[in-house]
């Protein structure tokens, strides 16, 4: 009679990996820059989409990044600094569950992606504001003014390849369009009346009829 303990069916499973590690250099260079291209085109498309659904919400985070660049990317850095902290707490350590003494696995898990999904809403929101400054910048014509599609792929593009400089790409571009994108619609929250006016949404009031005196006095002419 065999005494000898069974042993134990061990199955390894290989880890997932898209490219394989043995392949050459010119394979996974490709494979980058398709996965670059496509990144940059479903983003794009996003943005588009964003000015088209949520216009006023663009165009007020575009007018935040022109005028409060300051104060949008102070505000980006509190809001991702908090809204992240707590998004780890919660999907990764689950320390608030341990410090009340509940096993709440489903609250947690929603509690979490609630927030993710809220600061991920913000930061599109923002950084549809930010490439159309950027492209409107970039674009600009003393005749015609470029359409809002050309300034979003414009600016994108300006912002992709200039996060990918090294050092001063991945130090200052890169964090830097991050934080004003998540903080200009946090910026244009608290300016809501002041960028009413400044945007033309709402009803005209007596600081936007001062900007055209010479018009109003020809009509009424």
């Amino acid at each position: 009679m065999n005494n000898q303990p069974a042993q134990r069916a061990v199955t390894t499973m290989a880890s997932p990996m898209i490219i394989s590690a043995n392949e050459p250099f010119a394979t996974k260079l490709a494979f980058v820059v398709v996965a670059l291209v496509i990144g940059v085109a479903c983003f794009v498309a996003l943005l588009a989409l964003v000015s088209v659904v949520m216009p006023k919400s663009a165009a007020r985070s575009r007018a935040v990044v022109s005028r409060w660049p300051v104060q949008a990317f102070a505000a980006g850095l509190l809001t991702l600094g908090i809204g992240g902290s707590l998004a780890y707490f919660f999907l990764v350590r689950g320390y608030i569950p341990r410090l009340l003494r509940v096993e709440v696995v489903p609250a947690m898990l929603g509690t979490g992606l609630a927030l993710v999904t809220l600061l991920l809403a913000l930061f599109v929101v923002g950084a549809t504001g930010v490439v159309r400054f950027l492209g409107e910048r970039l674009t600009a014509h003393p005749t015609e003014q470029a359409t809002p599609m050309r300034q979003i792929v414009v600016g994108t593009l300006a912002g992709v390849f200039g996060s990918l400089f090294p050092v001063v790409g991945w130090g200052l571009v890169l964090p830097g369009l991050l934080m004003t994108s998540a903080g200009a619609p946090v910026v244009a929250w608290l300016r809501y009346r002041q960028l009413r006016v400044l945007t033309g949404d709402g009803v005209p009031t007596r600081a936007r009829v001062a900007e055209y005196p010479a018009r109003t006095g020809d009509e009424t002419a």
